[in-house]
């Protein structure tokens, strides 16, 4: 369905008790809602009957609406996925900043007794083989949530299964962790993660995981561009469940399976296997993103849309990374790009592909991030769709998309029902809205590819007010232009009033 743009609250005894519950939640935790979250949150509590979508900006304060539009509703306890640890925190912050109870959910690696001895292949275990478990015993009655760390030592308990007892108004946890907690709600965050999931493996591993179950040829009979991963689960599936139960503890085939159990599509590209999952809504399910309109065909609910300002960006359309197109000299321009953006910035972003990023000058990369302090300057590199590009609030002072971020052309999307432009605006939206937490501190945004003016720009022109840069002298007078600006405003703040 289309998105729907919420408007006022229309009289009527039901949402004006929505609404004045709205209100009485900002008031009880002495918070002033921003500029509609009370409308969006009162039209939430009166449609959030079965699954809904709900799309606003980044930094618009979704979390707070959202809890705000729950309690107008009584929905707690309600369950509140996330893809990172990150995005954890920060819903369980939002919660404590309203008063509420939280929890946030550990999976087995975190809780299991048993996961130094399993490692990887601690998930089948614990789903195929619980009768071989000493802590695993279904409870006979509801255990005291105040007694959680003594029944874990005393009665030997499984702390895993122990979390579906804890009485909590919002319990986060990761989007992937099977437990069936007993919530009136569940709130999918981030959501454009959710209902298209891309992880990526290794080659080498997915060939070393069926040499561990001793499959070569079953897997060299599938071809190596693109593959079919629920075959190849099906197929491997049983060998590792007999090998288990013989004892052997395989250490890739785990959780390469793992992998392959939810994909739907699945590719190979540079030595990595890419595969593609998707998520249909489940009944009283709220998706929540700043970029779900792209994703409305495939889930086919109704979404309510918050129109934010449009987000000034340069287009730099003397570059590509399309496949036939990028090369050295190629990757030359956009280290040009790169080498001028450091004469007006301290901090610089790049998002952009594996197979560029070999070619690229860069500073620090996602593995330094846990290290950076907060005053790193130079240009950090993330991958557009990786995991720590998502749910993290990059500090820079500019961001470069270098490269449109569509998928391989051999991927088929529309068996799905959506384009190759669809998920790459959700993907370019994302990843410049890192660095958009904050409204009065906007980056500058170049989209390093002639196809945002292109086979995107119908796409990009609903979130961006683009201007078209042709080469590195227009880039660098539109720099120039943006420098004085910012100064002159710096300059404007700091005048007394």
């Amino acid at each position: 369905m289309s998105p729907e743009t919420p408007g006022n609250t229309a009289p009527g005894a039901g949402v004006s008790e929505y609404q004045k519950k709205v209100e009485e939640f900002f008031e009880k935790v002495h918070l002033r809602p921003r500029p509609k979250q009370v409308e969006l949150a009162t039209q939430i509590a009166e449609r959030f009957d079965g699954p809904l979508g709900l799309e606003a900006p980044t930094g618009f304060g979704k979390t707070l609406t959202i809890l705000s539009a729950m309690y107008a509703r009584e929905e707690f306890p309600i369950l509140w996925r996330v893809r990172t640890h990150d995005l954890a925190r920060h819903i369980a912050n939002q919660a404590a900043m309203a008063n509420l109870t939280f929890y946030i959910a550990g999976g087995r690696e975190k809780l299991c007794p048993l996961f130094d001895e399993h490692r990887n292949d601690i998930h089948i275990f614990c789903r195929y083989f619980k009768y071989k478990c000493p802590f695993y015993k279904p409870f006979t009655s509801v255990p005291d949530v105040y007694e959680f760390g003594d029944l874990v030592k005393v009665r030997e308990t499984c702390p895993y299964y122990l979390q579906l007892f804890l009485n909590r108004d919002v319990i986060v946890a990761p989007y992937k962790l099977g437990l069936p907690f007993n919530v009136n709600a569940e709130i999918i965050d981030e959501a454009h993660n959710y209902i298209i999931d891309i992880q990526s493996i290794q080659l080498h591993h997915l060939k070393e995981a069926f040499k561990e179950l001793s499959m070569d040829k079953e897997l060299s009979m599938t071809g190596f561009y693109e593959i079919d991963p629920r075959k190849l689960y099906e197929l491997a599936m049983p060998k590792l469940l007999e090998i288990m139960e013989r004892g052997q503890k395989p250490i890739l085939a785990p959780k390469v399976l793992s992998k392959l159990s939810n994909a739907y599509i699945g590719w190979v590209e540079d030595n990595e296997v890419y595969l593609l999952s998707f998520h249909r809504p489940r009944l009283k399910t709220l998706f929540v993103s700043a970029t779900l309109g792209p994703l409305a065909s495939l889930i086919k609910i109704p979404i309510l849309r918050v129109e934010g300002p449009k987000i000034p960006a340069v287009v730099a359309t003397w570059v590509t990374t399309r496949f036939r197109d990028f090369d050295v000299t190629m990757a030359h321009r956009y280290n040009d790009i790169l080498f001028l953006m450091r004469k007006y910035f301290r901090r610089i972003v790049v998002f952009t592909s594996s197979r560029v990023a070999s070619l690229l000058k860069f500073d620090y990369g996602e593995d330094d991030l846990p290290n950076l302090s907060g005053d790193w300057e130079g240009v950090l590199l993330l991958y557009s769709r990786g995991r720590k590009s998502e749910g993290v609030d990059n500090e820079g002072d500019a961001v470069l998309i270098a490269g449109a971020p569509y998928l391989p052309p051999t991927v088929k999307l529309s068996r799905l029902g959506i384009s190759q432009e669809d998920l790459a605006t959700v993907v370019t939206i994302q990843n410049v809205g890192r660095l958009l937490r904050r409204p009065e501190k906007r980056p500058f945004i170049v989209l390093g590819d002639e196809r945002f003016l292109g086979r995107l720009r119908q796409h990009m022109e609903q979130y961006f007010d683009i201007q078209e840069a042709r080469d590195i002298p227009e880039l660098d007078n539109v720099l120039k232009q943006w420098h004085q600006g910012s100064q002159h405003q710096q300059s404007s703040q700091q005048q007394p009033s």
